[in-house]
């Protein structure tokens, strides 16, 4: 008799039907395939949440870009671009920043120059004194005779004099220029350069830090003071003997030495500016005109360059056309992670953020704000929607811009176009001006009152709509709002009453949206930190619904692998028994 047995081991090798006539691998894919919804939902869903945090992330990403480029299109509106008549800067060139405007005509008579002191050249151009034939052998070209250290004073445009002595260790003309540098380097630079040519064509030229005459008229000069005397050398660079009123911190050197000339001489800046005839120590001019600064290039200019200082069209242009390109790409780029699409069977298939109100709601609003009017605009202002300045709203929800539209609106009134951009604001009284606010601000009509308190302390009032808030300090010219008015910063000088008329521009509402959709607690953190707790459960989730398919299927595959042995067993039982 045949008994029957079943075995664990045996249960991968019996799953082939050939007892059963029944594909019993196949029955077991088809039961774990059927039981695997969940684990499968699971899977999916954590791919979806790994597609969702790559979504936000570069939609946080480019709301930073943009954002970024807001910036820089305010600080363009306030930047000023200078055109000059001297259309290859060869005299002079200029920059400008701040409201500064007009029109200047400058003339350069000279530039202003350093102070040199270099070898004296003879009539074949070659060295006459401080110069040595190698710069840094001691034994061929020694400063001074070994035993005799030499020590020298120097004293560049600036006035100050130094004391530098030589040793043994730096008896070369490497080590003179070395010292030099070591010790009077907050005032003069000492170089080598190769002439090329004579005997010693090595020579020491020292040059004053700074340009212009300094207090010296121009000159840099260089004594032997080993003997302080006037008379006698130690050095045989042919540097010739002086004296210095101190010998152990000396002020100034009183006699002898070798001091620039000719070319050598600083000379200070000349120029005139609208018929006024100037004279500056430096050729980059910042104090002559406020808010420009203007680099002097060449001297001796024949006829006059006119510079004209005006509202930068082109750079707000540019500028303008970057936060666009900006801001269509986050448009393309949210449609397609949005944007479900169907599968060959005709199935849809939902994007990462298909569903997701969160960033549904930031692109609708970012969207009326780019597009919408600027908030507490007057009633009188030259354009109140950015289609009337070139920036016009495309059907696939992207925006264009018409750099000639634009331009013309700049030249036509550039602070109404401004006010499309920035906060902004005007004031009906001089004394109290608009400087800045934030998303927090109000805009509209608001009242002021500045008042003296005694003693020169001023404080404001405040009143829009019924709503008023008194006695806001003014400190060091500035009243910061407070309540309803918080984020308002007002230049104040003096007392008065008067209106402010506030208004919002687009960039900055677009911007004030970002902030607060992409800081550390907005909504797209937030949504961030819900998808990393819910991928931290999903882990434990799918590992536990693998786990438990796992033991089915261990399970399934043992009771089928049983019922092929009986099967099996029964069979050959039976076969025995009518064979026999």
């Amino acid at each position: 008799m045949v008994s029957i047995t079943t075995s664990t081991t045996s249960s991968t090798a019996s799953l082939n039907g050939l007892s059963t006539g029944i594909d019993t691998t196949a029955l077991v894919n088809a039961i774990v395939a059927q039981k695997a919804t969940t684990l499968n939902r699971l899977k999916a869903q954590q791919t979806l949440n790994n597609q969702k945090t790559t979504s936000l992330i570069s939609i946080r990403t480019q709301l930073s870009t943009l954002f970024n480029s807001l910036g820089a299109l305010s600080d363009k509106f306030s930047a000023r671009a200078v055109t000059s008549t001297d259309s290859n800067n060869t005299n002079v060139t200029a920059a400008a920043t701040g409201n500064v405007s007009g029109s200047y005509d400058l003339n350069v008579n000279t530039v202003a120059t350093r102070g040199r002191l270099s070898a004296s050249l003879d009539g074949s151009g070659n060295t006459l004194n401080m110069a040595v034939a190698s710069p840094s052998n001691a034994s061929l070209s020694p400063i001074f005779t070994t035993g005799t250290p030499a020590t020298f004073a120097l004293q560049g445009t600036d006035g100050t004099v130094y004391k530098i002595t030589l040793d043994a260790a730096s008896n070369t003309l490497n080590g003179l220029r070395d010292k030099i540098n070591a010790v009077a380097g907050g005032s003069v630079t000492a170089s080598i350069v190769n002439m090329g040519k004579g005997a010693n064509p090595y020579q020491l030229v020292i040059t004053a830090k700074d340009t212009g005459t300094g207090s010296t008229g121009g000159k840099v000069s260089l004594a032997d003071i080993t003997a302080n005397d006037g008379v006698t050398s130690a050095n045989n660079l042919g540097i010739s003997a002086g004296t210095v009123d101190n010998l152990t911190a000396p002020t100034k050197i009183t006699l002898g030495g070798l001091t620039s000339s000719g070319t050598g001489v600083a000379t200070d800046a000349n120029f005139t500016l609208n018929g006024i005839n100037l004279t500056r120590s430096t050729n980059v001019i910042k104090d002559a005109v406020d808010g420009m600064t203007i680099t002097l290039k060449q001297g001796g200019q024949v006829g006059t360059t006119t510079l004209t200082v005006g509202q930068d069209t082109a750079g707000a242009t540019a500028a303008l056309q970057t936060v666009i390109t900006n801001y269509n790409k986050l448009v393309a780029d949210y449609k397609t992670a949005s944007t479900a699409t169907k599968n060959a069977d005709g199935s849809v298939a939902l994007a990462p953020l298909s569903n997701d109100a969160t960033t549904r709601t930031l692109m609708n609003s970012l969207r009326a704000a780019m597009q919408g009017a600027s908030a507490g605009l007057p009633s009188g202002a030259t354009y109140k929607l950015l289609s009337g300045v070139g920036v016009t709203n495309l059907p696939d929800g992207t925006l264009y811009l018409n750099t000639y539209s634009f331009q013309q609106a700049m030249n036509n009134d550039a602070a109404s176009v401004q006010s499309l951009f920035n906060f902004s604001g005007t004031s009906t009284n001089p004394v109290v001006t608009v400087k800045s606010g934030n998303s927090q601000t109000t805009t509209g009509s608001v009242d002021f009152a500045i008042t003296d308190t005694g003693g020169g302390n001023l404080v404001g009032t405040l009143t829009q709509g019924g709503t008023t808030v008194a006695s806001i300090p003014v400190t060091n010219g500035v009243l910061a709002g407070t309540g309803i008015f918080a984020g308002l910063n007002l230049g104040v000088t003096g007392t008065g009453t008067g209106t402010l008329t506030l208004s919002r521009g687009a960039a900055q509402a677009a911007s004030d949206l970002m902030s607060t959709h992409t800081s550390t607690t907005g909504g797209i953190a937030n949504l961030l930190s819900t998808i990393t707790s819910q991928d931290t459960n999903l882990v434990t989730q799918i590992a536990q619904a693998q786990s438990r398919l796992n033991r089915e299927t261990a399970d399934l595959k043992e009771k089928f692998a049983q019922m092929e042995a009986i099967v099996g067993q029964m069979k050959a039982t039976t076969g025995s028994l009518f064979g026999s």
